[in-house]
């Protein structure tokens, strides 16, 4: 978990750095769909170290440093670093969708980046019990599908949580994934099943409270 450690120390470091003066730096390095056409094409990554406040980078290292190095262990330093970076820099690129941005909109944030991995891991190690950000150990695959249904379910409500970024961002995880995996038929079959799983639970246990008489 070399990377990983090194990743959420250097995310704190400029966090830390920029906190005093944030707008400053998020005016001049986070990504600005306008900027990054502009010529400013260093944003696309400077924009990942960049954190709106404590509750940003806390909720961001604390799925870095939980998920991080299983996904590290399994496929290596030289990939996981190789999918961090590439998969933030085409997740912001999700701000260039008109209708829920415009040309101006500012994102900044390791998501996008940490998305990836989780999309990756979602595929390369889907049976690794990690711990989930509720402290709540589960397999991969689990945290994945739950990460990838909250945000898809959001993908077109205003907020200020960049819910496209993040599901591009997972998206390019999840295709590394795939062709980094033993078996990626299987796997794509496990999520699914995964996904129905999840959904349906609400409905199995209303169900369930009808037939069996619980008492306390």
């Amino acid at each position: 978990m070399k990377i990983t450690l090194l990743l959420v120390i250097l995310n704190i470091a400029v966090f830390l750095y920029t906190a005093p003066n944030l707008n400053y730096y998020v005016d001049q390095y986070g990504f600005r769909p306008s900027s990054f056409l502009g010529g400013k094409y260093y944003i696309i990554v400077t924009s990942l170290f960049l954190h709106a406040n404590i509750t940003h980078i806390v909720s961001n290292m604390l799925f870095l440093f939980l998920l991080g190095p299983s996904v590290e262990k399994s496929v290596g330093g030289l990939k996981y670093l190789l999918i961090y970076f590439l998969g933030g820099m085409i997740a912001n690129l999700a701000m260039f969708i008109p209708f829920i941005y415009s040309l101006d909109s500012i994102g900044i944030g390791a998501s996008g980046a940490i998305s990836a991995l989780i999309g990756l891991g979602t595929f390369v190690c889907p049976g690794k019990i990690v711990i989930s950000q509720f402290l709540i150990p589960l397999p991969f695959v689990v945290i994945g599908a739950f990460y990838f249904l909250s945000n898809a379910m959001n993908l077109f409500t205003p907020s200020q949580i960049g819910y496209p970024v993040h599901v591009l961002g997972l998206i390019i995880g999840a295709i590394f994934g795939l062709l980094w995996s033993k078996n990626w038929i299987k796997g794509i079959l496990i999520f699914i099943i995964t996904l129905i799983l999840i959904i349906s639970l609400p409905y199995i246990l209303t169900i369930m409270s009808q037939v069996i008489p619980w008492k306390f």
